[in-house]
């Protein structure tokens, strides 16, 4: 279940339970919305549980600001993107998770996730797809 995941992560980063918690369920939820849908629903099928806390990211309130704004409307799919990971990141700001500790998060995720997939990169596999922000939260 994916709230092993956040556990592990909690015990092997800077980042508190909650902090780990809200940190993937943001990433979850950029990636459900931006990423490739055949990729996104493999990712969610190796990670029982990691829609349903993407589904709590989405809800959670962001706002990107004047310059994401700006990028959403001229970026097409890759504005939209960098756009929504501006807004996340400035949400787990306010909740003492920085650029550092989402970048933790990262290897332990995949590790994680590859255990489950039968050695498959599926997380970087996924991010890969994500146009603009996926070179930004790859683990490469």
């Amino acid at each position: 279940m994916i709230e092993d995941l956040i556990v592990e992560i909690s015990a092997m980063t800077p980042l508190t339970h909650d902090q780990a918690r809200k940190a993937l369920a943001g990433a979850l939820s950029l990636i459900a919305k931006h990423g490739d849908a055949a990729k996104v629903a493999e990712l969610f099928a190796a990670a029982p549980g990691a829609q349903a806390l993407a589904a709590q990211g989405a809800a959670q309130p962001t706002k990107s600001g004047l310059f994401g704004g700006l990028m959403k409307a001229a970026g097409g799919a890759s504005g939209a993107a960098m756009s929504d990971g501006m807004a996340m990141m400035q949400s787990l700001s306010r909740a003492g998770v920085d650029q550092d500790g989402l970048k933790a998060m990262l290897p332990v995720a995949g590790d994680w996730v590859r255990q489950r997939a039968g050695g498959r990169d599926l997380l970087n596999e996924t991010l890969a797809s994500i146009p603009g922000l996926g070179a930004m939260l790859s683990r490469a």
